[in-house]
């Protein structure tokens, strides 16, 4: 495990040393997402990503690909609901370049109008790209009427007419307000030197301070209501939600662990019963998502429009089932999978840091292994058939892409 320290403006920073490694992997995340967005912002955060890597005020867009291509390195971002990452993968002798890269691209973007202009229309051809596949349509819908009327509804991609309202200053208005030390974490593991590294990181980020204060997040209240897309699609796809439990809540493995009971492998519930025992889908699945004040339980499967029906009431029939008794058999099993997923994603550098940088703005710390299989183990059949009351109990959101019997699907729903 690794170590945690403040730079004096108040940046954290996480080195995990893996010597037997001859790579490392770095990474910068700030606490800005799409949910930090105002009602003029849709899509801001996301379009932000994508101009951090069109030119600095010493580097050119061809000059970062170019040098971190020069090395062999691995060059990326992400923007989610709740942070945006900026992380680079290389060998070990070029850590300095990476972490400058990073610094460079994050403290001096230059923000030209003609990248931006250009980049604008790129994202417009990646939300393009996103509203002709079918599975990610179902979870985006999902999205939207399960939080509806909360910022954590939109999608993170934004839409197309408010991308092109988008200007340089509002870009620079959001990293002001978001991009703080304070509200950021940098992270690496590998081969590091973890005094060199923190001599290189406090020089790279002292230009970082603060800026106008973002505002105060609020909390989203799950929502209830029915979303069909009726496109014409060989398969239909189906997505359901129901209550679930925040990143913070005590609930958080009780509903990791009922997520994997329920739908997480071959031998959960739904795959069992949905697939193995009477043929209606292919690809069936449950899963929990939860953020820092909220969360949700979901399933999914896609399959022949006739089969709907009859899978959203096996959905809700194992939710019930489990609201009533879970077997110590089903909790070991989601529990060893969730635990080998945890110990196996610690022998990626770049899994480490993704781990760290989301524990620290969650919990303020960072877990061990231990700790976190300790947590797994506490959970209880008790634990678990909350989960599943709270879900059983609450309101559902469904959303449904391509031919269905929408009544009848939210009738086996209880919608």
């Amino acid at each position: 495990m690794g170590a945690l320290h403040t730079l004096k403006n108040g940046l954290r920073v996480y080195v995990d040393p893996m010597p037997s490694l001859e790579s490392a992997a770095i990474g910068v995340w700030a606490e800005a997402g799409s949910v930090d967005e105002r009602e003029d912002e849709h899509g801001l955060a996301h379009l932000l990503e994508h101009m951090a890597f069109k030119g600095t005020a010493t580097r050119s867009a061809r000059d970062i690909a170019e040098e971190i291509e020069a090395v062999g390195g691995y060059l990326n971002a992400a923007t989610s609901n709740q942070r945006t990452g900026y992380y680079v993968r290389l060998l070990k002798d070029d850590i300095a370049l990476g972490l400058d890269i990073l610094s460079d691209i994050l403290l001096n973007p230059r923000f030209d109008e003609a990248e931006f202009a250009r980049e604008k229309e790129v994202v417009i051809q990646e939300i393009g790209e996103a509203a002709d596949t079918p599975d990610d349509v179902v979870f985006e819908n999902l999205q939207a009427i399960a939080w509806d009327g909360h910022s954590l509804a939109r999608p993170i991609l934004g839409a197309p007419d408010a991308v092109r309202a988008h200007t340089t200053a509002g870009l620079r208005a959001f990293m002001a307000r978001g991009y703080q030390p304070d509200k950021m974490v940098i992270a690496v593991a590998g081969r590091v030197d973890p005094e060199d590294f923190l001599r290189r990181a406090g020089d790279a980020f002292a230009g970082l301070s603060d800026g106008e204060r973002a505002n105060q997040r609020t909390a989203p209240v799950f929502k209830g209501g029915v979303r069909h897309d009726e496109r014409a699609i060989e398969q239909t796809h189906i997505a359901a939600a129901f209550p679930g439990a925040s990143s913070r809540s005590e609930d958080f493995f009780a509903a990791r662990v009922f997520a994997d009971v329920l739908g997480g492998g071959m031998a959960s519930r739904l795959f069992q019963k949905v697939r193995e025992e009477r043929g209606l889908a292919y690809s069936v699945y449950a899963f929990s998502d939860s953020y820092d004040d909220c969360g949700l339980i979901g399933c999914y499967a896609g399959a022949d429009a006739s089969e709907i029906p009859a899978i959203a009431a096996i959905f809700r029939a194992e939710i019930v089932s489990m609201a009533d008794a879970v077997g110590d058999a089903e909790i070991e099993r989601a529990r060893s999978m969730l635990r080998a997923s945890m110990l196996m994603s610690l022998e990626s550098p770049a899994a480490r840091i993704e781990n760290a940088a989301g524990q620290l703005f969650r919990d303020g710390h960072i877990m061990s292994a231990d700790e976190i299989t300790a947590r797994l183990e506490a959970v209880t059949a008790t634990d678990i058939q909350r989960c599943a009351r709270r879900a059983a109990d609450g309101p559902v959101a469904l959303s449904i892409v391509g031919a269905a019997d929408v009544d009848a699907t939210a009738a086996a729903l209880a919608i």
